[in-house]
């Protein structure tokens, strides 16, 4: 299986030209995918198949069967693509009901390969955490060479449903009932399609500490600065605006245990959002 993607198609979107190869769209099955470590994973109808963002009829489903953070997702890439040491490439996936830590490992170096820990990778934007299917742009990075893919070959994608910050001590939000998160449409595309205020804001804030207790604070590069700062539920409900204690230092000590949405504007318009855990 160790061909090189000779082909791709373009598609516009807001004017530029983006080239993509489809990964899995799991409207012909379940082949590829392998749950592993706890997980569950099938193909079932699409929970919103009126949504303007994902009409197709299958997606898939992931559950968990345990508290295990390491639960995983295999989604073997056939065939495997050839990124090019100067390559930056992303991966693009719709995502509906997000309401956990979702990440993924791109640095298996074969077809049965889970990757390893440095190469957990999260999403670059944020996902409202409603009942809606939205976009999510994962970089497809290799942390010790931060911005290119230094194996050369991408086999599979290995997502962490839930990941949790690396502990089992947090509980599972998914089961294997009642509580699961959908995923479609994987995409490895050449550009990022996000705005660029809002993409440029992504990577430049940070927060800290996460999970937090009474207080934390976002640090900024590129002398970003950081206008309004507002907490949202994962559904997407405005809980309250926060104002700063200290410098760039903002005070949760109100809050319920739980996690929360970060949203964040910069003096030039760009909007950013960061997951948050509470203490």
């Amino acid at each position: 299986m160790k061909q090189k993607i000779t082909f791709l198609f373009l598609i516009s979107c807001s004017g530029l030209i983006f080239g993509q190869t489809m990964v899995n769209d799991f409207e012909a099955g379940s082949l590829a995918v392998e749950p592993l470590f706890g997980a569950t994973a099938s193909v079932v109808a699409n929970p919103q198949p009126t949504s303007t963002v994902n009409t197709t009829s299958n997606c898939l489903q992931i559950g968990r069967t345990n508290d295990n953070w390491f639960s995983l997702v295999r989604i073997n890439v056939d065939p495997d693509i050839t990124i090019g040491p100067t390559e930056t490439k992303y991966l693009s996936l719709l995502v509906y009901r997000l309401n956990t830590d979702l990440a993924c490992r791109f640095n298996g170096d074969s077809d049965t390969s889970n990757g390893s820990n440095p190469g957990v990778i999260r999403a670059v934007n944020s996902h409202s955490g409603s009942d809606a299917w939205e976009e999510l742009i994962i970089p497809v990075e290799f942390p010790r060479d931060a911005g290119t893919f230094s194996l050369g070959t991408l086999f599979n994608l290995v997502f962490h449903p839930n990941i949790k910050n690396f502990s089992n001590a947090n509980p599972s939000i998914l089961n294997n009932t009642d509580t699961f998160l959908y995923i479609d449409e994987l995409k490895i595309l050449d550009a990022n399609p996000l705005s660029t205020k809002g993409f440029e804001l992504e990577k430049s804030i940070s927060l800290y500490p996460n999970p937090a207790q009474s207080s934390f604070k976002v640090t900024s590069r590129n002398n970003v600065e950081i206008k309004n700062v507002s907490i949202y539920t994962l559904l997407g409900k405005q809980i309250k605006s926060l104002k700063r204690i200290n410098k760039n230092e903002y005070d949760i000590s109100s809050l319920a245990s739980g996690m929360y949405l970060v949203k964040m504007t910069d003096s030039n318009g760009g909007v950013a959002s960061k997951k948050l855990i509470k203490n």
